[in-house]
């Protein structure tokens, strides 16, 4: 069975990041609202099981987001960033029988 897929795509991020000298830290949260489209191809082997292989990907665009100085108590830092995820996956499914086949 070959198949597609689309819709909303929910993600929470947390970054951290130091200065070259390890002095300052700063660190930034977000949560983004993108899109998601993938495609797969499933075959069932027996009656109860199957393996897929998928592919899905995730766009969340880019945004300005300030990091703030946990260190020593400095200033914001705008950073602008640009989040993408590309995901394969390779599964095995169980399928649950509820009664006799008719």
């Amino acid at each position: 069975m070959l198949y597609g897929k689309g819709g909303v795509a929910l993600v929470g991020d947390r970054y951290h990041a130091d200065d070259v000298a390890g002095i300052y830290f700063y660190d930034a949260t977000e949560n983004r609202i993108g899109w998601t489209a993938g495609a797969g191809v499933e075959w069932a082997f027996t009656p109860e099981w199957s393996v897929k292989l998928e592919y899905d990907y995730y766009g969340f665009g880019t945004r300005s987001l300030l990091f703030t100085d946990t260190t020593l108590g400095g200033g914001n830092v705008p950073v602008n960033i640009s989040q993408t995820i590309q995901l394969v996956t390779l599964g095995v499914n169980f399928h649950a029988r509820s009664g006799p086949d008719w």
